[in-house]
């Protein structure tokens, strides 16, 4: 299996040992070539099979995990992926330990255009409605 380095870990853990990737129904799908291209070219899961004229999956570990862009663009239903419900224990981990506030500080860091400044205004109203008073 080929993998881009830098796709071979989410948040630190292993991705091969996170089950997510899509997989293509073949009696539902009609080969158009869609889900090829709305995956992004870093990440390439999927192939195309000239003899049987319908996508493939290639490389589901290069799938971004959470990703479902795929399966929202087949216009034949044809694409599925694991209950994201399967994600909510390792994504409860990262939270829980610190992983994903460290990610974020570092983010915001390296993009300070990503943090927004509420208005003064706005802020004594949060303050206001939920201890009464602000001081």
């Amino acid at each position: 299996m080929i993998m881009c380095s830098d796709l071979s870990k989410w948040h630190g853990i292993e991705r091969a040992a996170i089950e997510w990737g899509p997989a293509i129904d073949e009696d539902k799908c009609v080969g158009c070539g869609l889900c090829v291209v709305q995956c992004s070219e870093r990440r390439n899961v999927f192939g195309y099979d000239e003899t049987k004229r319908k996508a493939i999956v290639l490389y589901p570990n290069n799938c971004m995990v959470g990703c479902n862009n795929c399966q929202v663009a087949c216009l034949w239903d044809a694409i599925t992926f694991p209950s994201p419900s399967e994600l909510k224990k390792p994504a409860r981990d990262l939270v829980d330990s610190g992983v994903v506030r460290r990610e974020l500080e570092e983010r915001l860091r390296r993009n300070p255009n990503l943090v927004m400044e509420l208005p003064s205004s706005l802020i004594k109203k949060i303050c206001e409605d939920q201890v009464g008073t602000c001081h």
